[in-house]
């Protein structure tokens, strides 16, 4: 009797679909993953370019304002603070852009007489959405950029 039992195909059709249930089930939500990662990536790969233009903006304003100087580099008018960088699904994003900063070199490897500001424009934004606040999905996420401006002077600092 237990030897028919063992031997016995009856049932082996609800065990081979449960199996294929959960193999199935595990490629769904598979995809669904790969789905997500694949946009959250893209959104931030968005974020990211969004905040390349503005710091190159800002690097540009600074070009433009100091077109005319002549052995300085001016940064006082240049704005700082929260804009805008997407609104997706009405939700609004913010970026920060933080004051520039710049610093004087000198690099005594060209000249003596050559001095060098280096202007760089920093901007911090999350990607994620609030309810992600501390999150590792809602990182915060930073964009440095560096600009230097040479110009020559005749009398060398002490």
């Amino acid at each position: 009797m237990l030897k028919n039992i063992l031997t016995s195909e009856k049932g082996f059709g609800i065990v081979q679909i449960l199996g294929a249930l959960i193999i199935a089930t595990i490629a769904i939500a598979g995809l669904f993953i790969t789905a997500y990662y694949t946009r959250h990536k893209a959104v931030g790969n968005y974020h990211y370019r969004v905040a390349l233009l503005k710091a190159t903006q800002k690097l540009e304003e600074i070009k433009y304002y100091n077109h005319n100087n002549q052995n300085e580099t001016k940064i006082n008018n240049i704005s700082s603070g929260l804009f805008l960088m997407d609104k997706r699904d009405g939700v609004p994003l913010y970026a920060r852009i933080h004051p520039p900063r710049k610093e004087t070199h000198r690099d005594m490897v060209v000249s003596e007489f050559v001095l060098y500001d280096q202007i760089t424009i920093k901007i911090t934004w999350k990607d994620g959405p609030e309810r992600f606040h501390m999150s590792l999905l809602n990182r915060e996420k930073q964009l440095v950029l560096r600009e230097d401006y040479f110009y020559r002077t005749d009398v060398v600092p002490e």
